[in-house]
């Protein structure tokens, strides 16, 4: 067949991009990964061109010029929608387009799949597990026949349809392959490339598959997917000095599901360390670090030199909430001993939780999250409960077992207005959030959404961690100053009060009663996607109102932290009290100072103080504060390290309040505050911690 006869396959890892960011922004690997598996091990490879997309108008686009005869589709929470009305609509221009989707958005039960794929009729094949083998016998097959029919009729495994008005497979889940080395690399092969050359999207690479746990949260907690197969860390190495010679970003991001775990992790970690210092990059790591092993998760953010955040990723540290998800996690003391460790070691330790998992209660909730405080864990992702398709926590079985409360509403930034040709298509994603069970009120859980904002700006990223570790030393947990502050939050300043009473209407007004209700309100009219566009609907209410928190009130937020806390302070030691006013007063100062409008990297600020700041960032404030001989003159700068990635990160995210909301969420909070000169001494403990990782957590769908 000659080169213009051959025929086209488009894949589509395809990702909204109405908000002028792409989101998620990770490069599309996994499709990368199909084209070359079937390029190296089809049949008929030489008859086929493969293009890979991640733009969803760039896909379009290639649609109409290419008029490709196979199409492909990932299909994940962040773009089921929108891969589903540019498929429905290929598929009625050209009905003999074989049209194939896979990915873990799908329901474990066969009588949901068969629904599902009734409700999607212009899906002829879908996929499950690794879509490498299954995919290149399907084109195979295709190219013999070129009939959808008898493709639908063959045993593929993995492989679901509906034939004749039912349910046709051959077997749950496509075959595992054993030995990652055998996909040929994307990266590699150059299929990538193009990625590479767009500094908003991240590096993705796996040393890993599967995951030894089985969360019924998690689509990766299911059976099929429990051993672990690995990549050799020689051909990892290759594809990472490969990306690094090319990628002009800074992050690099692992699909590893507990990177640290295993003894080749510790390999992994000495290659990334040796050419980070070789390229200066991944300057930062986002990936989930290992949920046992501790000591060596802890060795491999040692090698990493703080480039990857330390996860504790508890979810709840109810044990009997923990049973009811299948979950098991490392105990309290080491949980503590790994903060401390981890933070001894500069790197961003972290930790998530969910609320409203079953049996969780409002006092569990707030218990878990006031003991991951009092553990100095730096960052607590407080997420939401996504009811994801092909988790055990969405069958009829579970939902109905807890009597789950789900809503429904529109995933932050996931949604845009695009054009095949000249049809017009409208697309956002919707998810289903689990809001109470028979434990949990819907009024507790939005009582626990508010103690989300609380934690977000009286605690979050060690916004007053100086404070806190000074309070320490008289018995005063951080929990029990963030604990008053929410009790006490409709009798704080006008600003603080106003902005609790936006979060609370929005977050009730931002869920739904009706998925399908929602759908059809947003594809009612271009006007309504145009007002989730500009920020009017739809964006992530919490990172909003921490990005105002941040931006429009740090001033009267440290009046209210440090007005509470002298309060606790003088009614648990007066005499103490009474002898660190003036600290207090000059570590108001000192803080506000660090943290006012950090986004404003050109503003500089300076300052005499009394006592030795210098000293206290040295020993991370654990120690009591001493007093000077004579005033010390502290600048408060923003390095040009951090003014470039602050560029980076707005030209990322953007700049309005839901973008700064994202960079708060990912940003390190070290990062987040300025840098300090001592009487034209540079601060050496803050160029030191300047190089740490970021927050994993995928935190547009908190």
């Amino acid at each position: 067949m000659s080169k213009e006869a051959k025929h086209t396959i488009l894949l589509g890892d395809l990702t909204h991009t109405g908000s002028k960011a792409y989101s998620p922004n990770q490069i599309p690997y996994p499709v990368g990964c199909i084209k070359s598996y079937f390029l190296e091990y089809s049949k008929n490879s030489e008859n086929f061109e493969i293009k890979i997309f991640k733009d969803p108008q760039k896909f379009c686009d290639a649609v109409i010029e290419k008029k490709p005869s196979i199409i492909g589709f990932s299909n994940y929470v962040w773009n089921l929608e929108l891969s589903s009305e540019i498929a429905k609509q290929i598929k009625l221009q050209n009905p003999d387009t074989l049209i194939i989707f896979g990915g873990p958005n799908f329901p474990l039960e066969d009588s949901r799949r068969e629904q599902w794929l009734k409700n999607h009729p212009f899906i002829d094949l879908y996929i499950i597990g690794e879509g490498e083998e299954p995919f290149t016998q399907i084109v195979d097959l295709w190219y013999e026949t070129q009939d959808i029919q008898k493709i639908k009729q063959n045993s593929v495994m993995g492989c679901y349809s509906v034939l004749n008005g039912k349910l046709c497979k051959a077997g749950d889940f496509s075959p595992r392959i054993s030995n990652l080395d055998d996909v040929p690399s994307p990266y590699l092969n150059g299929y990538l490339d193009e990625f590479l050359q767009e500094p908003r999207l991240s590096p993705l690479m796996e040393s890993n598959r599967g995951c030894p746990f089985s969360c019924s949260f998690c689509v990766d907690g299911i059976q099929a997917r429990s051993k672990v197969y690995m990549k050799s860390v020689s051909r990892f190495e290759q594809e990472l000095e490969y990306i690094a010679q090319r990628y002009k970003g800074k992050t690099l991001t692992l699909a590893d599901l507990n990177f640290g775990m295993y003894r080749s992790d510790v390999e992994i970690s000495e290659k990334i360390s040796k050419i980070k210092e070789k390229y200066g990059y991944p300057y930062y790591i986002q990936v989930s670090t290992g949920k046992n092993n501790k000591a060596r998760v802890l060795e491999c953010a040692e090698l990493l030199k703080g480039s990857m955040g330390l996860a504790a990723s508890v979810q709840s540290l109810d044990k009997d909430v923990l049973t009811n998800v299948r979950r098991n996690n490392i105990s309290e003391q080491k949980l503590v001993e790994m903060t401390k460790a981890g933070n001894k070691l500069s790197a961003n330790t972290y930790s998530e939780v969910i609320l409203a998992l079953p049996g969780d209660t409002i006092e569990k909730h707030f218990e878990t999250v006031s003991k991951l405080m009092d553990a100095k864990m730096k960052i607590i992702s407080m997420y939401q409960c996504m009811i994801l398709e092909g988790s055990e926590l969405s069958s009829e079985l579970y939902i109905n077992q807890w009597k789950l409360i789900t809503k429904f509403r529109v995933l932050p930034r996931c949604y845009g207005i695009y054009y095949l040709g000249e049809k017009q298509i409208l697309a956002a994603e919707v998810e289903t959030v689990g809001v109470g069970s028979s434990t949990m009120s819907l009024e507790d859980y939005y009582e626990c959404r508010s103690f989300a904002l609380s934690e977000g700006i009286f605690y979050q990223d060690r916004a007053f961690y100086e404070l806190f570790s000074f309070l320490e030393n008289f018995g005063i947990k951080p929990s029990e100053v963030v604990s008053h502050l929410h009790n006490n939050r409709a009798n704080l300043s006008n600003g603080i009060t106003e902005l609790f009473k936006t979060f609370d209407e929005e977050t009730r007004n931002e869920l739904w009663d009706d998925k399908e209700e929602l759908l059809n309100y947003i594809k009612s009219d271009k006007k309504v996607l145009e007002k989730y566009i500009s920020g009017k609907l739809g964006i992530n209410v919490l990172f909003k109102h921490r990005a105002i928190a941040a931006v429009d009130l740090i001033d009267e937020i440290h009046d209210a932290v440090f007005n509470t806390a002298s309060e606790i302070f003088r009614q648990r030691d007066f005499l103490a009290y009474q002898k660190y006013i003036p600290y207090l007063n000059e570590l108001k100062i000192f803080s506000v100072l660090r943290k006012r409008n950090v986004f404003d990297v050109e503003k500089e600020f300076e300052h005499e103080f009394t006592y030795d700041f210098q000293e206290l960032i040295e020993n991370d404030f654990e120690e009591l504060p001493k007093k000077l001989t004579n005033p010390v003159k502290v600048f408060f700068y923003s390095t040009q390290e951090q003014k470039e990635l602050m560029k980076e990160k707005i030209d990322e995210n953007g700049s309005d309040v839901n973008g700064l909301g994202k960079i708060l969420s990912r940003m390190m909070g070290t990062l987040l505050q300025r840098s300090l000169k001592f009487d034209n001494k540079m601060d050496t403990k803050r160029e030191k911690i300047i190089d740490i990782g970021v927050n994993n957590a995928p935190g547009d769908f908190v």
